[in-house]
């Protein structure tokens, strides 16, 4: 192993140490929240997300998590549009055209705001 990666080993396990303490944190609120529809917002994708923020924050620099937290926000708003999409298309056009019409939404989304945020406005 090269010293690089001895050094990426231990953050490497503090991310996974962190990321599982905020899963079953989270996963306790979802199990605490009524109605249990909302209990899938309490799953991993926050808690992992935060543990990487702070871990990042920590090892790296702010500028690093900066990026990395606008990258989360850009992601967020793209299956936002996903979930939106499906909702309204997989009822009126069936479950395999409708996914279909969501994930080009979502990668349209995606893509255009990662474009406008870290490609367009340097």
């Amino acid at each position: 192993m090269t010293p690089r990666t001895m050094h990426d080993l231990p953050i490497l396990a503090l991310r996974g140490l962190a990321g599982g303490t905020l899963v079953m944190a989270f996963a306790l609120i979802g199990e605490v929240v009524t109605p249990k529809a909302f209990s899938g917002l309490f799953s991993c994708a926050p808690s992992v997300a935060v543990a990487s923020l702070v871990i990042t924050f920590m090892s790296e620099s702010t500028t690093k998590a900066r990026h990395d937290s606008i990258g989360m926000v850009v992601g967020a708003l793209g299956m936002t549009a996903c979930c939106v999409l499906a909702a309204v298309s997989i009822p009126r056009i069936q479950a395999i055209w409708g996914s279909v019409v969501a994930w080009i939404g979502w990668a349209a989304v995606s893509l255009g705001l990662y474009w406008a945020v870290f490609i367009g406005a340097h």
